[in-house]
C-alpha cells in the first residue's frame, strides 16, 4: 500500500492548484479571508468525495488498465506536472495531467482506450464554454435585479458575501465529489482500492493541499483575469461550481482551473472584451495544453528508462 503515496502527492498538488478555485475570486474580491476560504474547502471538499466521489471513477480505468506500480509513476508524473504549475502560478487541469500520464503507460505498454479520452476531451472543451455562458447569463440577470431591490453598495456587499460563502461550499463540494477521481481513480483501476476508500483517502489528500498551498494560485485567479468585483466573484464561483457538478454527474472528471477561468472570461466579457486580460487568459491556455504533454512524457520517460534500472 504504500503505492498510494503518489496519489497522496497528487491530491496534495491538486489542492495546492485547484481547490483554490472555488475561493480565489472571492478572496481577491477581499469579501474572503484567505484562512477562512481554505478551511471551508478542505470540509467540503472531502464531503464531494466521500459521497459522490465514486461516479467518477470508472472513466480512469476505461482509459487504461494499470498495475500497482504504473498507478504509482502515473501519480507522481501528474503530481510533480500540477506543482510545477503551481510554482509558475498557472491554473492547470488536474484531469488532463493524469490522463496525460495514464496515456504515457499505454503508449508504452499497451493502446490506451481512445473512445474514453474522446469523451474526456470533449467534456475538457464544453467546461470552460459551458461556465461562460453560465456566468454570462447570471451575471446578466443579477446586475439589474441587484440595482433595483439593494440599493446601497453596502447591500450589494453583504448579498454577495453570503452568496460567495454559498457558491464556494457548493464548489469545493463539485471539486472532491469530481476531481477525486484524478487523485485515487488509478488504485481503483490497478485494483489497489475500492471506489468509496479511494474517495475518502483523496478527498483528504485534496483538502491537505488547499490548506498548505493554495495562496499564490488564488490570488492569480482572482487578480489577474480580470477585476470582477463581489458580486462577479459570487457568480464566478456559482457558475464553476454548477459546471463542474453537471459533469460529475456525467461521469467525466473536468478541471476546475478551466472551468473558473470561462466564468471570469464571461464574466469580463458582459463589460466588454476589453476587461479581460488577453496576456493571462493565453499562459492559461499554454499550461492546459503542455500539462498533459509533460505528465505523458514523464511518465513514459519514467516507465521506460528509469524502472528497469530497478528490475521491474
Amino acid at each position: 500500500m504504500w503505492k498510494i503515496i503518489g496519489g497522496l502527492f497528487m491530491g496534495w498538488s491538486l489542492g495546492g492548484n485547484d481547490a483554490a478555485n472555488v475561493f480565489g475570486p472571492g478572496v481577491a474580491a477581499r469579501v474572503l479571508k484567505y484562512s477562512t476560504a481554505v478551511t471551508l474547502i478542505a470540509i467540503f471538499v472531502i464531503l464531494g468525495a466521500s459521497l459522490e466521489g465514486p461516479k467518477c471513477m470508472h472513466i480512469i480505468k476505461e482509459v487504461g488498465k494499470l498495475t500497482p506500480i504504473t498507478a504509482l509513476v502515473a501519480t507522481l508524473a501528474a503530481g510533480a506536472t500540477i506543482t510545477l504549475m503551481t510554482i509558475l502560478a498557472i491554473p492547470s487541469s488536474t484531469s488532463q495531467a493524469i490522463m496525460g500520464a495514464i496515456m504515457g503507460v499505454c503508449l508504452l505498454y499497451g493502446q490506451p482506450n481512445w473512445g474514453a479520452l474522446g469523451k474526456a476531451a470533449t467534456c475538457w472543451v464544453l467546461t470552460p464554454i459551458g461556465a461562460a455562458m453560465v456566468a454570462f447569463i447570471l451575471m446578466k440577470i443579477l446586475i439589474p435585479t441587484t440595482r433595483k431591490y439593494l440599493k446601497t453598495d453596502r447591500a450589494i456587499n453583504r448579498f454577495a458575501l453570503g452568496g460567495l460563502l454559498m457558491a464556494g461550499c457548493y464548489g469545493s463540494y463539485s471539486l472532491g465529489a469530481n476531481n477525486v477521481a484524478n487523485v485515487t481513480g488509478v488504485y481503483v483501476s490497478a485494483g489497489m482500492l475500492t471506489s468509496r476508500p479511494a474517495a475518502i483517502i483523496g478527498g483528504i489528500a485534496i483538502a491537505v493541499g488547499a490548506l498548505t498551498f493554495s495562496k499564490r494560485v488564488m490570488k492569480a485567479v482572482g487578480h489577474d483575469i480580470t477585476m470582477i468585483g463581489p458580486l462577479g466573484a459570487f457568480v464566478a464561483e456559482l457558475s464553476e461550481a454548477i459546471t463542474v457538478h453537471i459533469f460529475t454527474q456525467v461521469g467525466v472528471p473536468v478541471s476546475t482551473s478551466q472551468a473558473i477561468v470561462g466564468a471570469i472570461i464571461g464574466i469580463g466579457l458582459v463589460r466588454g472584451i476589453a476587461a479581460v486580460s488577453r496576456k493571462k487568459v493565453i499562459q492559461i491556455f499554454v499550461g492546459w495544453i503542455s500539462t498533459p504533454l509533460t505528465a505523458a512524457a514523464i511518465t513514459y520517460a519514467t516507465c521506460r528508462y528509469i524502472l528497469p534500472l530497478f528490475g521491474v
